[in-house]
């Protein structure tokens, strides 16, 4: 019976002994991986808070006709419609080599003209969301920027801001 509380002692003491410094450094670990994450979240919201800076002093710019918005639309509209085309060639290009595709194992070309046609599709649509929010940024554009100075602050300040 003695031999088994000296035993349990030892036990007890060696974990007391390892406990204590790698709770320790799990604690200054855990600190600084914290640390660490709210350095990206800081840096993170910083370059969120500089791209939508940078979407508004476009915006105004097209407001106060210091740029043409209508060649960034056609740029975008064009742009769209060279992505539809990519997407409804790599369709017609499927069916083509395909035109029986069932469940059977699919043709590895036939797998990346589908991911083709989807990416390309894709970005057809959200090329034509960009313009579309451009646009109904511009057309309310006294709305978009109360908005704007809400969630970011003021814009216009003649001092900056410190």
């Amino acid at each position: 019976m003695s031999d088994h509380l000296d035993i349990g002692a030892a036990v007890g003491i060696v974990a007391l002994i390892f406990a204590i410094p790698v709770g320790v450094m799990s604690h200054v670990l855990g600190h600084r991986f914290l640390q660490q994450l709210e350095n990206r979240k800081l840096v993170k919201a910083n370059a969120t808070r500089q791209q939508a800076i940078r979407t508004y002093n476009l915006i105004k710019s097209f407001h106060n006709r210091t740029r043409d918005r209508y060649v960034y639309y056609l740029l975008l509209a064009g742009w769209a419609v060279i992505c539809a085309i990519v997407s409804s060639t790599s369709i017609i290009l499927i069916v083509l080599i395909k035109p029986n595709m069932g469940i059977s194992p699919p043709d590895p070309l036939a797998v990346v003209l589908i991911a083709l046609a989807f990416v390309f599709a894709l970005f057809a649509v959200l090329l034509m969301v960009v313009l579309y929010a451009t646009s109904r940024q511009l057309d309310r554009f006294d709305a978009y920027k109360a908005e704007f100075e809400h969630q970011w602050g003021p814009i216009d300040e003649k001092t900056p801001r410190v």
